[in-house]
């Protein structure tokens, strides 16, 4: 995959690009990851497994020295039920002085484009925002519909391991 092309919303506002995240963003992901509301972000060696994974992605927005402004990851898997490939958007973070620049737009064209027939042909893209309605009117902008189901987790796991 080649990197997005550098995109400028407006002659005045800064530009950036997206690209496949590298081991080297480490400690950018912790740090947005942070702002996402996580205290403890992520750790390089969990970075380095999420990028090698096969069935993940993670995709950064970089600015013009090629620093991460926002991420997305992607997870996607073959599922029975669909008779395909399921995509799910994890986290979708900018930092906060890029917001409102058509960064995380351009994050989640890049999951749609990757989603898509040329590449990895899901069935079926998903996203969880949660109650903040500002992030929910933010994917709706960009083409989600809102499903109205309940998630529910088994908790016994969390916090055992780190």
């Amino acid at each position: 995959m080649q990197p997005t092309p550098t995109r400028t919303p407006a002659p005045d506002a800064p530009t950036f690009r997206i690209r496949r995240a590298r081991r080297g963003d480490s400690e950018s992901l912790a740090t947005l990851l942070r702002e996402m509301g996580y205290p403890h972000g992520s750790d390089a060696q969990t970075v380095h497994w999420v990028i090698s994974h096969p069935e993940i992605e993670i995709f950064v927005a970089a600015d013009s020295q090629d620093r991460p402004v926002g991420m997305v990851s992607l997870s996607h898997r073959p599922q029975l039920r669909l008779r395909g490939r399921i995509a799910t958007v994890d986290e979708l973070v900018v930092t906060e002085s890029w917001r409102r620049r058509g960064v995380g737009r351009a994050l989640i064209q890049q999951v749609i484009e990757r989603c898509g027939a040329r590449a990895l042909s899901v069935k079926r893209i998903e996203v969880s925002a949660y109650a903040q309605e500002s992030l929910q009117n933010f994917y709706a902008s960009c083409g989600f519909q809102f499903v109205d189901r309940t998630v529910m987790r088994y908790t016994e796991f969390e916090g055992q391991h780190g």
